[in-house]
């Protein structure tokens, strides 16, 4: 699989509807996109074999995003809000970098040396309580650290986000792949803060860079419209934050 493309061997194409009450979900895989048929009452798992049919995408691998958020395979498509047309983000699940994973070893090593020299100082009793104390510190610190790593990876994103933006309002034309591989990507960053385990500040940062992710894929998705239709009045129900403000308006003013 490439880094913003699939191998999917169906494009644009549509699976037969094998029943009736049936309802169709469209299915975007990088730059492919088709359609497949289910039942509402199927889950998400039922509905990743269903897309292994058209793919040859092991379920395994697959990753479902509805309205931005990871689905779990026994939530079903109904109760998720899944409608007929609706549309559904499929990657392949991909391991967490190298480099993330020595950021963290190295904050282990560097917080069991500091735990040692403190270990030494103190008596058996103390030491065992000062140490639980310290693992919950670590827990919490680990958590907010993976969440400020993601969150500087999104301020980039950001900014090219913006870029399209004030490209677009301008009235140049901007190749649909270019949104597909930033639409892509900050699926990715969905999936990177999905899987940190924070506590405290932590949770409460990781939830607004959710948010903050949501709306720059909100906003893409407007502007991807907007490129393909420059004379088409789309709405903006989703700003993206302060920092673009000034291109918003002057979007709205084209």
């Amino acid at each position: 699989m490439e880094e913003h493309g699939g191998d999917a061997t169906t494009t644009n194409t549509e699976l037969e509807d094998n029943g009736a009450g049936n309802m169709k979900i469209k299915v975007s895989f990088g730059s492919n996109s088709f359609d497949v048929f289910t039942t509402p009452q199927s889950t998400f798992g039922d509905l990743k074999c269903v897309i292994a049919k058209a793919t040859g995408l092991d379920p395994k691998v697959q990753n479902l995003l509805f309205r931005g958020k990871e689905m779990d395979d026994h939530e079903i498509l109904q109760m998720a809000g899944v409608k007929e047309n609706a549309k559904v983000i499929l990657i392949e699940h991909a391991p967490t970098k190298n480099e993330d994973l020595e950021q963290v070893e190295e904050f282990k090593e560097n917080n069991e040396e500091v735990s040692r020299a403190e270990e030494s100082k103190e008596n058996i009793e103390e030491a065992s309580r000062g140490e639980e104390y310290k693992e919950n510190i670590e827990e919490v610190s680990r958590g907010l650290e993976a969440v400020y790593r993601v969150r500087e990876e999104n301020s980039q994103f950001e900014e090219q986000v913006v870029s399209l933006e004030t490209v677009v309002c301008s009235g140049t034309q901007v190749a649909d792949k270019d949104f597909i591989f930033l639409t892509e990507m900050l699926m990715r960053q969905l999936l990177k803060l999905d899987g940190i385990d924070a506590e405290g500040e932590g949770r409460t940062q990781r939830k607004l860079e959710v948010r903050r992710v949501q709306g720059l894929v909100e906003k893409l998705d407007n502007l991807r419209a907007k490129n393909s239709n420059p004379n088409s009045n789309v709405s903006d129900d989703h700003p993206l934050p302060p920092s673009s403000s000034k291109v918003d308006q002057e979007c709205e003013l084209s």
